[in-house]
């Protein structure tokens, strides 16, 4: 028990908390010598059914693509940001700052909690573009990650980017109550959004 009396979620029996993924796919075709992904959120696609009662604890997120890791580097213009937010927010970045996927990511930590009690609380994802100014600063977001045809990638006719998101499905209402009336400070600044805390 922490000090708002709520349980820790790695304290939850299995058959209360088991594991889930959620999964997302951005493609860009060959135009122009270059593999573009546009700014096109959509919804995260989980591994089963969604619960309307139950709560998602996001932990970490991988990032690939189906290119070897020093192609995708080695190619790289435009760097793809990856970035969760809530349909109810119109677009807005709701849970952390978007991850700068310059390299491949494996269970990169990354942590909210999530419910569907909200109407129209759809968990979306994106892959927008950074490209690091060197005058001035700070970084500029524009539309797209970009990566170039370089040698290695010839008769490569699109490029596909994938998020998978490790979670858990907690079901149990004892934590899902006191984490309703307490908050859960492990997760940070997630946690509001999360549970419906903006319109």
């Amino acid at each position: 028990m922490n000090q708002f009396h709520v349980p820790r979620i790695e304290d939850l029996p299995y058959y209360d908390s088991p594991p889930i993924q959620f999964i997302w796919e951005s493609t860009a075709p060959l135009l122009g010598g270059m593999y573009t992904w546009r700014d096109a959120p959509g919804s995260l696609v989980s591994t089963r059914p969604l619960l309307d009662n139950a709560m998602y604890y996001f932990r970490s997120v991988s990032l690939v693509a189906d290119i070897s890791e020093i192609d995708f580097e080695s190619n790289l213009v435009v760097t793809p940001l990856f970035y969760v937010f809530l349909k109810s927010d119109a677009g807005a970045v709701a849970f952390r700052e978007p991850i700068q996927m310059n390299k491949y990511y494996d269970q990169f930590d990354y942590r909210f909690l999530w419910t569907r009690a909200q109407q129209n609380n759809h968990v979306n994802a994106a892959f927008s573009g950074l490209r690091l100014q060197t005058v001035p600063p700070p970084p500029t977001y524009i539309e797209g990650g970009v990566l170039m045809q370089g040698p290695a990638l010839s008769g490569k006719l699109s490029i596909t980017l994938k998020a998978i998101i490790s979670a858990q499905e907690i079901v149990n209402e004892h934590f899902i109550n006191a984490v309703r009336k307490h908050g859960y400070p492990d997760v940070g600044a997630g946690l509001a959004p999360a549970l419906g805390g903006r319109k």
